[in-house]
């Protein structure tokens, strides 16, 4: 999904806030038989879902879990299962917005932070410790784009038809992308994702 004429990306995280809530409403409304058959619940979906800023999370994960995530990671799967405790502990809540990720593991088009550009406006959404979207403020000046896009080692050959639309004005947008399976995986408590597509 993606969202025009945003303040920031907390627009982005609560319109998908918004999105989430009303998927797990209809879940639980249409899909009891499934439930039934798996013996489990819908979570609640928080009215304002947590947010926590990855530089600051991977301290409390080490300082309060203690346990280091590799230097070469931004946050490995089990700092992500312990981030999905932390936030269960915390805030009650199953859900966590893991916000602020390092420019060196986002893509070229994602808004650097302009507090501190070594970071971006990107997110993860995590449920029950696991990522099921990804997704962040967007850069929308076309020489901003092009000064990331060099800082990344990205030529601008074949990318012509997508860098003109920015020569145009673009307003400031954003958005996600969404693991269907990573959901159903979570909400049924499946050992593995491959229970959770079509065609594994």
């Amino acid at each position: 999904a993606e969202m025009g004429f945003i303040k920031d990306y907390t627009d982005i995280t609560k319109t998908l806030n918004t999105v989430i809530k009303k998927m797990f409403e209809i879940i639980e409304k249409e899909g009891q038989e499934y439930l039934k058959e798996y013996g489990v619940s819908v979570p609640k979906v928080p009215e304002k879902i947590p947010h926590v800023k990855l530089s600051e999370l991977k301290q409390i994960i080490k300082d309060d879990y203690g346990y280091e995530i590799p230097e070469n990671t931004d946050i490995d799967p089990k700092g992500e299962e312990i981030a999905g405790k932390y936030a269960k502990d915390t805030f009650g809540s199953d859900f966590l917005f893991v916000t602020h990720y390092p420019a060196s593991d986002r893509p070229f088009y994602t808004m650097p932070n302009p507090e501190k550009p070594e970071e971006t406006l990107g997110f993860d959404l995590l449920f029950k410790g696991l990522e099921i979207a990804t997704g962040g403020q967007r850069i929308h000046k076309y020489d901003e784009l092009i000064v990331n896009m060099k800082k990344k080692k990205i030529k601008p050959n074949g990318l012509e038809f997508y860098l003109d639309t920015f020569k145009y004005a673009i307003p400031p947008h954003g958005g996600w992308g969404m693991g269907s399976e990573r959901i159903i995986k979570q909400l049924l408590d499946l050992e593995n994702i491959k229970e959770a597509i079509l065609f594994p």
